[in-house]
């Protein structure tokens, strides 16, 4: 005996592949979009707490303009997809396949790195950088929030990063050569969950004594003395040349130098007639 199918359950199958079709059409909007996106970023990070370096991402053109004739607005579309990355001197990039945003830095603080994309902080004598790779923070805007799509928005990106640091590299997921850290992660590829390094950092410079006394409130005696010191010496030494400076006192006008003392007359001598 042949089930007859209720109006209901006819109802049901068509929005079960309403709902499928609909996923694939996402899915494959979503390799299309996010396969040709790249971040390459390089970094290294300065003795004193700074960062140089650049962050590159792109996406290919080709794939942009089948979404939208206007290049620009289309990669800026697709970028509300990407965590915020760290501000910097920020340009257009472009060559013959590739378009995308360039940002430089140059001694940029630590304090730029503690965005959603990229975090790099000093903790006491250590640098920590790590770099989450949380479906959650990619793919947002296209794949609305539904959590198949974003795993697969981010499993088709890619990303080349490096890190330098002034010490030594104690611990990292990457690859380490000498005190820099690198990771390639290709596109179609599983995802770990974050990207991370941990490296020595050097010591802060002390603070000199005089500096502390006023940090603490209390009277900068040092100071104080070496200024009297540096006074008495500039004193003694003005004095000298003042010494050597002062010119010999002329002889009086008219003055007769004193000759030689002609001898006198033998005592008993006969005086002059």
């Amino acid at each position: 005996m042949v089930k007859a199918i209720t109006h209901t359950e006819r109802m049901n199958r068509r929005v079960n592949r309403g709902r499928a079709l609909r996923v694939a059409v996402c899915l494959l909007l979503l390799a299309a979009l996010s396969g040709c996106m790249q971040l390459n970023i390089g970094l290294t990070v300065n003795a004193d707490d700074t960062v140089d370096g650049q962050l590159l991402l792109t996406a290919q053109k080709s794939l942009l303009s089948s979404r939208n004739k206007n290049i620009p607005a289309a990669f800026a579309e697709l970028r509300q997809n990407i965590p915020a990355l760290p501000p910097g001197d920020e340009t257009s990039y472009e060559d013959s396949k590739l378009f995308g945003t360039q940002i430089n830095y140059r001694r940029a603080p630590l304090a730029s790195f503690d965005s959603e994309s990229v975090k790099l902080v000093r903790d006491g004598e250590f640098y920590r950088f790590t770099l989450p790779l949380d479906p959650a923070k990619y793919g947002g805007k296209i794949a609305q929030q539904n959590p198949q799509q974003q795993q697969a928005f981010l499993k088709l990106m890619s990303f080349e990063i490096s890190v330098t640091f002034p010490g030594r590299v104690i611990d990292t997921n990457g690859t380490v050569n000498g005190r820099s850290v690198t990771w390639k992660v290709d596109s179609n590829q599983d995802k770990p969950m974050e990207l991370r390094a941990v490296a020595e950092a050097p010591p802060r410079p002390s603070a000199a004594p005089a500096a502390a006394d006023a940090d603490s409130g209390g009277f900068p005696w040092l100071l104080v003395g070496g200024g009297v010191l540096l006074l008495l010496v500039l004193a003694a030494v003005g004095v000298l040349l003042l010494r050597r400076r002062r010119p010999t006192t002329p002889a009086a006008p008219g003055a007769t130098p004193p000759g030689p003392t002609s001898p006198g007359p033998p005592a008993g001598a006969p005086g002059p007639g």
